[in-house]
Parts: C-alpha cells; sequence; structure tokens
C-alpha cells in the first residue's frame, strides 16, 4: 500500500511536533514536513512541494484554500477545528480540491490517517458532529435518496436496501437508479464517489 505523503501545517511548533508524532504511529502516512501557518510562508513553500495531502491546524483555513486554489494540482486537505459551522462552508465550496475533510481537534491517529487516506483519494470526510451543517448547494438528492446512497456506500445489493428501508425492491432499484442519473454516475461505485466529494455522504 502506498504511504500518503502528508505536509502538517499549524502555527505553533509544538503542535507540528505533536501531530507529527501522531502520523508516524501510522503505517499508511509519510511525512513530508512541517510548516507555519503564515500566509506569506505558505505562498511561497506550497507552491515548490507535491504532497498528497495537507494536514492543517489553524486559524487561517480560508488564506490557505486561496493557496492551494491558485495550484495547477492541489493536494487533498484535511482540517482540525472546532467551530465546523464556520469552517465547514469554507471546505464544501472550495471545488479546487481533490478531497477534503474536518476533524476534531482531539482526532487520534487512527481517525487522522484514515481521513487524509480518504482525503487523498478524491472523498470528503467529516465527524458526525458536523451533520448540523447544511447541505452543499448542489445537492439533488431527495431524503429518501440520501438514505439509499449512504446504504449503497457501505455495500449493500439493492435487496438489502429493500429490505433494510422496508419498500420492495422494484422500488429500491428506482431510487438507485435516479440517484445515478442524478450525479451523472454510470455505476453505483462511481455514484457513491460523487456523493462522496459533493459531501452527501460523512465516511
Amino acid at each position: 500500500m502506498r504511504k500518503i505523503c502528508t505536509l502538517i501545517v499549524a502555527p505553533y511548533a509544538p503542535v507540528r511536533a505533536g501531530l507529527a508524532a501522531l502520523l508516524r504511529e501510522s503505517d499508511a502516512i509519510c511525512v513530508q514536513g512541517e510548516l507555519p501557518g503564515n500566509t506569506e510562508t505558505l505562498t511561497r513553500m506550497l507552491p515548490g512541494l507535491t504532497p498528497d495531502a495537507i494536514l492543517y491546524d489553524g486559524d487561517g483555513l480560508e488564506q490557505l484554500i486561496g493557496i492551494l486554489s491558485r495550484m495547477p494540482e492541489p493536494p487533498a486537505l484535511v482540517a482540525l477545528g472546532e467551530t465546523p459551522s464556520r469552517e465547514l462552508p469554507l471546505l464544501q465550496a472550495a471545488s479546487t480540491l481533490p478531497g477534503w475533510g474536518y476533524l476534531g481537534r482531539d482526532s487520534d491517529a487512527t481517525t487522522l490517517a484514515l481521513a487524509l487516506q480518504s482525503a487523498a483519494a478524491g472523498l470528503v470526510v467529516h465527524e458526525a458532529q458536523a451533520s448540523s451543517v447544511p447541505p452543499p448547494t448542489d445537492d439533488v438528492l431527495t431524503p429518501r435518496e440520501l438514505e439509499v446512497i449512504a446504504l449503497m456506500a457501505q455495500g449493500l445489493p439493492n435487496k438489502l436496501i429493500a429490505y433494510k428501508l422496508g419498500v420492495t425492491l422494484h422500488t429500491a432499484k428506482f431510487h438507485v437508479a435516479q440517484i445515478l442519473a442524478k450525479l451523472g454516475a454510470a455505476s453505483r461505485t462511481e455514484a457513491v464517489t460523487s456523493g462522496a466529494r459533493r459531501g452527501l455522504i460523512a465516511l
């Protein structure tokens, strides 16, 4: 399994060191380096680096997203914070990011590694505590279809989806077909991936 090359960005050296120590507990993550979070340093240094993902802990998330948006191939971004109502919309609106994540600052090594892997794979991941934040504006799925795509993400076939939701197999197939059509997907896997990218599924 290829390691996810990760750059740690945070304003304080002890925070960067602590995050680096956590990430080094995972065999799936490679720490590329550490940078302070000031805009001047990031503007100068980031374009010359090629991490798979950035792990960010700071108050300048909007500025960081702006810098990444000007890069031809920006890395994925996982941000740590405590105010999802303010920070999650910034990430949801960052259409140039290949994938992103949002976690609490008390996340453990396993959670951080999984979030970085998911974001680097082009997915969206955030903690359940942020689920009260409104979905992206391009959310075209009905509440029932959101239930269905969540079950699809678990790998359930149509028959089990029908059983879980208490509907007929025909109805389950109809919902799956509607989801594929609305998301412009050619397969269930593509639909789940598209849904995750849009933040419709919290992985």
